[in-house]
């Protein structure tokens, strides 16, 4: 049995593979432009955070307190761990080694890229990116999609 994983563990880590979808999709909270404005603001990315929130708090609280003790965090990132290895262990070792981590991060920016993207066009434009790049900063993430971050198709920048 994989060193992160403990035996109490495993029938919820199994249950919340089976039900919360793949690894990337789990990571991310569900971004909508609830308004149609072709851009999803940070009040929309805010009201996504908590809906993730909640689904969380639903699937993992066993207690029922509505809230998750450092026994149920810690089970909620056993299972996001191992769906990672799941999704992205490419050799079957069981570890996710720097290029699965790396290829699993990718992912999950082109996960974002792809729900930034409202207009779909391929490109994340400043302001599709500008309510993301403002929740960040609310929240107080390291810059936004523009820091560090390159090009990506088209003139869009990786977020």
């Amino acid at each position: 049995m994989n060193k992160y994983i403990n035996k109490k563990s495993l029938p919820v880590i199994l249950f919340a593979t089976v039900f919360t979808g793949t690894a990337v999709a789990a990571s991310l909270p569900e971004l909508t432009d609830f308004d149609g404005n072709g851009v999803i603001s940070a009040e929309e990315i805010a009201q996504a955070r908590e809906a993730q929130k909640a689904a969380m708090v639903a699937q993992y609280d066993t207690d029922g307190d509505g809230e998750l003790s450092r026994e149920e965090r810690k089970v909620a990132k056993e299972a996001r761990r191992a769906e990672m290895v799941a999704a992205y262990d490419a050799d079957g070792d069981g570890e996710l080694s720097r290029d699965e981590r790396r290829a699993a991060r990718d992912a999950r920016h082109d996960a974002l890229d792809a729900q930034l993207d409202v207009n779909g066009d391929g490109v994340v434009s400043d302001e599709e990116s500008a309510g993301y790049d403002e929740a960040r900063s609310e929240r107080g993430g390291k810059g936004g999609k523009g820091k560090g971050g390159g090009g990506k198709k088209g003139g869009g920048k990786r977020i």
